[in-house]
């Protein structure tokens, strides 16, 4: 498990140029949402690659929200 910093801490951050050019690139590719809409932009960016495996990360603070965020989108998944 990959420890992440409170959201305070991370906040307070000072950022080098690189890392903020780092997660502006990113932003474009972070799917957030309800599970309905994560699942519908995960359907549409498997059928534009034609990709076979998708690989989720969720980044949060508290361990139990990133393992409900997988259990939520999961339970979507399984009703398509």
């Amino acid at each position: 498990m990959v420890p992440f910093p409170p959201p305070e801490e991370a906040l307070a951050r000072i950022w080098t140029d690189e890392e903020r050019a780092l997660v502006a690139d990113r932003v474009s590719t972070q799917l957030v949402g309800s599970p309905r809409t994560v699942a519908d932009r995960l359907e549409q960016l498997r059928d534009a690659t034609g990709a076979d495996e998708l690989a989720i990360t969720t980044i949060t603070h508290q361990h139990a929200d990133r393992v409900r965020s997988y259990q939520l989108l999961a339970e979507e998944w399984h009703h398509r």
